[in-house]
């Protein structure tokens, strides 16, 4: 029982809360050994055996069972119990059980959490008022000894409660220096890791990319010619759908990995904002004809017909959410809606929204939108096309 008990302390596999719940349990449990018997009767002795074997059992079903919280609230509830009876068969305030109930409220403090904590911090607190009330107004009733062992026992209390308490708090503060330097170590290996993926990544899309810029190419030039069946057309036609998905799939590894590593720059230079909207309206409104559904623009018309920014990050933020609102919409339409607002010194501040008419997204799953590799309604949206990377990107 000794063994496996220490074996929980040392186990950093072990979480946090449990090793604590034996740690302060023990303490409590030597804390009884010294206490119970101030009382020097055999009744004392027997409730100080039958104690330890009871704490002793709520101790290791409640870690069996992981439940330390109901097992903290037995064993306090317990404290409770034995507290009156210890402090008046030991002689009341001048004996030294009442410097050993510093433990149960560290007990409380250490191990219950929430309103469990409150509450049985006030119930310590009102038992021990009540017993030092009813020792002060009915003396008799507790079992007074002479000066000199009263002396003793709070000599002797004092200094154990205090040699205990520092004990207790010298292991939690080992205990949580070794999980901070633990955290550290897994901090440390993780971002190396993260550094091996994004290197990794990186190296891989430039090296895929090259074959597939060919493939695109030499199927581009087999389109082109005049003399091909229609089924040699239709599987040109193909395999240019299909490379472009996957150059789009490298491409935004490519801008994950860099993003991930720090190394994506924001190069602001001059752009035409006609153009630049005519290209993204183009490019959405052909995939939203094709998929029956109505391309909504509202363009505000005191945007200035030049501009400076990122052209090519604003454009691939805005594709991907106009993008993501075609493939889940079914029928409706898609909005694009731009604001502006002029501000001092030849500034603007522009508003960029989308809205659809699609199935929209389910409470529970809008924390995960932004999750890389991640697509809400796997099952449900498993015959659209996506890698769960463009929201990310756009974040």
């Amino acid at each position: 029982m000794v063994k496996k008990w220490f074996d929980i302390l040392v186990d950093h596999k072990t979480s946090l809360r449990e090793r604590m719940f034996c740690m302060v349990t023990a303490i409590c449990m030597i804390a009884l050994i010294f206490t119970l018997p101030m009382g020097r009767s055999i009744l004392n002795i027997i409730i100080l055996v039958v104690s330890l074997a009871v704490i002793g059992l709520i101790a290791r079903l409640s870690i069996l069972k992981k439940r330390v919280q109901t097992g903290a609230m037995a064993i306090v509830i317990l404290l409770l119990l034995l507290f009156p009876f210890t402090f008046f068969s030991a002689g009341g305030f001048y004996s030294g059980v009442p410097e050993w109930f510093v433990l149960c409220f560290i007990y409380v403090c250490t191990t219950l959490q929430g309103k469990r904590r409150a509450v049985f911090f006030a119930l310590c607190t009102v038992e021990t008022l009540l017993c030092y009330a009813i020792a002060f107004y009915y003396p008799g009733l507790a079992n007074l000894s002479g000066q000199q062992r009263s002396f003793f026992d709070s000599a002797f209390s004092m200094i154990m409660v205090g040699l205990l308490t520092s004990f207790l708090l010298m292991f939690l503060n080992r205990m949580y220096e070794e999980e901070n330097a633990l955290t550290q170590q897994q901090k440390k290996e993780i971002e190396e890791l993260n550094q091996a993926e994004n290197h990794f990544f990186s190296s891989m899309s430039h090296e895929i990319r090259t074959p597939i810029n060919t493939i695109i190419g030499l199927n581009e030039i087999t389109l082109r010619g005049e003399d091909i069946s229609e089924e040699v057309a239709e599987n040109a036609r193909n395999i240019q759908g299909a490379s472009k998905l996957l150059l789009t799939l490298i491409n935004d590894i490519l801008d994950i990995s860099k993003i991930k590593s720090g190394k994506m720059e924001i190069i602001n230079t001059p752009y035409e904002t006609g153009t630049f909207f005519s290209e993204i309206v183009n490019m959405i409104w052909v995939k939203a004809k094709e998929k029956g559904l109505e391309f909504k623009l509202y363009i505000d018309p005191s945007i200035p017909s030049m501009l400076c920014g990122d052209e090519v990050r604003i454009k691939q933020v805005l594709i991907n959410l106009l993008n993501n609102a075609v493939k889940y919409t079914s029928k409706g339409s898609v909005s694009f809606f731009v604001r502006c607002e002029k501000q001092r010194g030849g500034r603007v501040q522009l508003w960029y929204s989308v809205e659809d008419t699609g199935q929209g997204v389910k409470k529970e799953n809008i924390p995960y939108l932004f999750n890389a590799f991640r697509r809400v309604d796997e099952e449900k949206n498993r015959h659209i096309e996506g890698t769960g990377l463009g929201l990310s990107i756009v974040q």
